[in-house]
């Protein structure tokens, strides 16, 4: 039976949504033949810690500077930057953590998985995703063989900023490959780093790129099937 990790890295919100929708798409997985195991990494703060993580192998939270944000809103854990820059609080950085902890895991249990997708907590797909792990069954021998490379949900070359110069653009919302390729993927964040700023020079949606360029990772845009949707407050939507 084929090992695959969901590794959640990002902002824990609207959970009352998000849970279910986790837990939809595990068993999803698990009827296409997957052994599945989740794991999540995301910030610590009021509302997080006070959430349910009991269908996840591995939980973790990072303690959070709250100086540097401003809540939306008390119930669902949505906040936002209330500062520049905006690559503040990447979730590169959460990606890196949720890495390393999933790592640990896997050496203390010897563990290896043949696929990993790592993607956001406040994402989902209809039908618990029932699409997408069938796409991933039929094409399995595609994505699992395909060592040193991330599959995204879109890539490609913009005109960047008051620059004017060219950026590798990717969205922010998914990547997959296998045990090797997203543990580089992971470390992306030790790239973006400025120690002398505390700051980083890349942001959301222009780190994928730039993580390829500095390990050597190969970049692949897979159908737009594998797209997620993002969660969003007082979200009425259909699941069938």
């Amino acid at each position: 039976m084929n090992k695959i990790a969901i590794q959640l890295s990002g902002q824990i919100r609207y959970w009352h949504k998000s849970y279910n929708d986790w837990v939809g798409f595990k068993a999803s997985l698990e009827k296409e033949g997957f052994d599945v195991d989740l794991h999540i990494c995301g910030w610590e703060d009021e509302y997080t810690k006070e959430l349910e993580y009991d269908i996840f192998t591995t939980s973790n939270l990072i303690p959070i500077n709250k100086d540097i944000v401003i809540e939306n809103s008390k119930l669902d854990g949505n906040w936002s930057r209330n500062q520049q820059p905006i690559s503040l609080l990447p979730y590169s950085y959460l990606q890196y953590w949720g890495g390393r902890f999933r790592r640990l895991y896997q050496k203390q249990n010897n563990i290896d998985y043949d696929f990993i997708i790592l993607t956001r907590p406040d994402v989902y797909y209809n039908r618990n995703g029932l699409k997408q792990t069938k796409q991933l069954s039929l094409n399995w021998e595609k994505f699992s063989q395909s060592i040193f490379t991330i599959f995204t949900d879109g890539t490609s070359n913009r005109l960047g900023g008051e620059t004017g110069s060219y950026a590798r653009v990717c969205s922010d919302l998914l990547a997959m490959g296998t045990e090797e390729s997203i543990n580089l993927f992971c470390n992306g964040f030790l790239h973006c780093y400025l120690q002398t700023s505390q700051s980083f020079y890349a942001g959301h949606h222009t780190l994928p790129g730039l993580i390829c360029m500095k390990t050597n990772l190969h970049n692949k845009t897979y159908s737009e099937i594998f797209h997620p949707r993002r969660q969003k407050k007082g979200l009425m939507r259909r699941n069938e």
